[in-house]
């Protein structure tokens, strides 16, 4: 039940970090492709998904 709990949180975060990252890198370049970088941005979130949830696993195995 813990490693759930873990995966969740690290769904949470990663979530509020993409948000914020879209907040603050908004650019006012011409050549600058708002949705390029957005699709960009969550496919980078979506893959550190499974890397946390790694970690994750392995934190529990070590503590259990």
């Amino acid at each position: 039940m813990n490693f759930l709990w873990i995966f969740i949180f690290a769904i949470i975060i990663t979530a509020i970090a993409l948000i914020a990252t879209l907040l603050l890198t908004k650019d006012s370049d011409a050549a600058y492709s708002g949705n390029k970088s957005i699709s960009d941005q969550v496919w980078i979130y979506l893959a550190s998904i499974p890397v946390l949830a790694i970690f994750a696993w392995i934190y529990w195995l070590v503590k259990n």
